[in-house]
């Protein structure tokens, strides 16, 4: 569930100061929930199965760190596109979702944290 959230979350900006960058907010996430080949795109670069685009490398680098702090950096519109997206790769493809959870926690940790921020 986080792993999705984060995806797009951080597909949309880089690391900047106290929060991520906020030039891709206007990023259309309909065009990914809309779009089976992008989003299984997508999702093989966040799972080593296949090649990033530089948007979604930067996601790759900062999801450790927005697991951790729950997306604490992330802009408001990133949390909304994130969490957007984190709900139909979740519902939808759940093949992806659970490759996702298991390749980015493992140990579950941040399970119950994830689907408190997601309900928010």
């Amino acid at each position: 569930m986080k792993v999705a959230l984060l995806t797009l979350c951080f597909a949309l900006g880089v690391l900047a100061q106290d929060t991520y960058e906020n030039a891709n907010d206007n990023f259309d996430i309909s065009e990914v929930l809309n779009n089976e080949r992008l989003l299984n795109s997508y999702a093989k670069c966040l799972l080593n199965k296949g090649p990033c685009t530089p948007e979604v490398k930067q996601v790759k680098e900062k999801l450790p760190e927005a697991l951790e702090t729950r997306c604490a950096k992330c802009t408001d519109k990133q949390k909304q596109m994130g969490k957007a997206l984190a709900q139909e790769v979740k519902k939808n493809h759940p093949d992806i979702w659970q490759q996702l959870v298991a390749m980015y926690d493992p140990e579950g940790k941040y399970q119950q944290a994830w689907k408190d921020f997601l309900q928010e």
